[in-house]
């Protein structure tokens, strides 16, 4: 039932890239837009507003299709597709990535659709001040949202049917490493290819140097482990995070952990179904989680 789901969602998909010729029009304006993105790839080197004023469509197989290398960015879609559906469940390509020690990027009202990543804001070290706001992620084939820095916030996204990556192991959400905040986003369907074990992650936060994070208000649903693996709805490896509020649910009864903690964090006031494990590792519970 779950593999014919995700067959047809991703008809719907590929039924929208074929009106690509006729895209709704965008309800924002374009005044503050620097430049215009209007073809995958490109490559993004002046600071200030972005804006997608069509769909871009590409079947490219190992690309970033929209490459930051500068601070203080804004990619704004508009409402638009950025989509590689076509492009098949082997694709290695990225749809908005930075690589490197910048700040103030911000990626908003975008629609990703069938890339390997989604959104992948990183850097060695990583930058600072990025914010991932109302987007769409849909069939992304292993993370749809990965984040890494500091003071950053991923808010208001919906991620949806994470997964297929031939022969991957585990598939992700949302994922962000160092101290930021992940609220009111919904994660729905992280599922394998069915090849090999698979373990699916709805949330990871922190990393083992970030303290303080907030992880609050999120729904997490309908991760499909594979074989041996097991469904993990919120990872948090940080230390003093904060988690509440928080739905993680399925279906049935599903081998995994609802809410896995890192040191010193405080858990309160979340909802949590049909895990092996409701809460487990080194979580505080403050009060009102229930777990059923």
């Amino acid at each position: 039932m779950r593999t014919l789901r995700s067959l047809l969602m991703l008809s719907v998909a590929i039924a929208f890239l074929a009106a690509a010729a006729n895209p709704a029009p965008a309800a924002e304006s374009y005044d503050s837009c620097v430049g215009d993105i209007n073809t995958a790839p490109t490559v993004i080197a002046t600071p200030g507003t972005w804006c997608l004023r069509q769909n871009v469509i590409t079947n490219a197989t190992n690309i970033r299709a929209v490459d930051i290398r500068t601070n203080n960015v804004t990619i704004d879609c508009n409402g638009f597709r950025l989509a590689d559906a076509q492009a098949g469940p082997s694709t290695m390509s990225t749809g908005i990535s930075a690589n490197g020690s910048f700040s103030n990027i911000t990626v908003r009202n975008c629609t990703i659709i069938g890339f390997n990543f989604g959104i992948f804001i990183t850097g060695n070290p990583p930058g600072a001040g990025h914010v991932i706001e109302n987007n769409l992620l849909w069939f992304n084939r292993s993370v749809g949202i990965r984040l890494d820095g500091a003071a950053g916030i991923v808010r208001h996204n919906t991620v949806a049917n994470t997964g297929g990556q031939p022969g991957s192991l585990n598939g992700i959400g949302i994922v962000v490493n160092g101290s930021v905040d992940v609220i009111d986003n919904v994660v729905d369907g992280v599922t394998g290819d069915g090849s090999v074990a698979f373990t699916p992650y709805g949330i990871t936060a922190g990393d083992n140097n970030s303290v303080g994070s907030l992880i609050r208000g999120n729904r997490v649903r309908n991760l499909t482990p594979n074989g041996s693996g097991s469904a993990t709805g919120i990872l948090v490896y940080s230390t003093g995070a904060w988690v509440r509020d928080n739905l993680v649910g399925q279906q049935s009864s599903t081998d995994g952990i609802g809410i896995s903690c890192g040191p010193e964090t405080r858990v309160r006031d979340n909802i949590i179904k049909n895990y092996t494990q409701g809460l487990a590792g080194l979580c505080d519970n403050d009060s009102g989680n229930v777990a059923y």
